[in-house]
C-alpha cells in the first residue's frame, strides 16, 4: 500500500492507534492534534485521506471540515469522520446544503479491518492480501 493519511484527532491514544494501524498496512500517516494543527497539515502534506474526528479544541472537525471541502487544493481529498458521537450525522445536515457529504463515518472505537478496507477503498487501492 502507498498514500499518505493524515489523521485529526485530540485524543493522543485515537492518533497513536490509528498511525500504527494505518503505518503497518503501508501508509505514511501523518498527525495533528487539533483542526487548526489539522488545516495547516493538511495545506503542507497534501494527504491523500483524511480521518477526521468532530469535537476537538481551537477549530472543530465540523469547522475543520468545511474548510477542507471548500479549499481549491483539498476540497477533493477524501475525509471519513471518525467520532464516537452517535449522533454524528445531525451535526452534518446544515453542512450538507453547503458541502457535499464526508465520504464515510466511523463510530469510535473504530475497527480495524473496517478502517482498513475504507482506506483501501478510498484511496483506489485494490487489496492484495486475504
Amino acid at each position: 500500500m502507498s498514500g499518505r493519511i493524515l489523521v485529526v484527532d485530540d485524543e493522543p491514544d485515537v492518533r497513536t492507534y490509528l498511525k500504527t494501524l494505518l503505518s503497518k498496512d503501508g501508509y505514511h500517516v501523518e498527525e495533528a492534534a487539533d483542526g487548526e494543527e489539522g488545516l495547516e497539515v493538511a495545506r503542507k502534506v497534501k494527504p491523500d485521506l483524511i480521518f477526521l474526528d468532530i469535537l476537538m479544541p481551537k477549530r472543530t472537525g465540523i469547522m475543520l471540515y468545511r474548510k477542507l471541502r471548500k479549499d481549491p487544493d483539498l476540497g477533493q481529498v477524501p475525509i471519513v469522520i471518525v467520532t464516537g458521537l452517535t449522533q454524528y450525522r445531525s451535526f452534518f445536515a446544515q453542512d450538507f446544503e453547503e458541502v457535499p457529504p464526508p465520504d464515510a463515518f466511523v463510530e469510535k472505537p473504530p475497527q480495524r479491518e473496517e478502517l482498513l478496507a475504507l482506506a483501501k477503498k478510498l484511496l483506489g487501492a485494490t487489496a492484495s492480501d486475504g
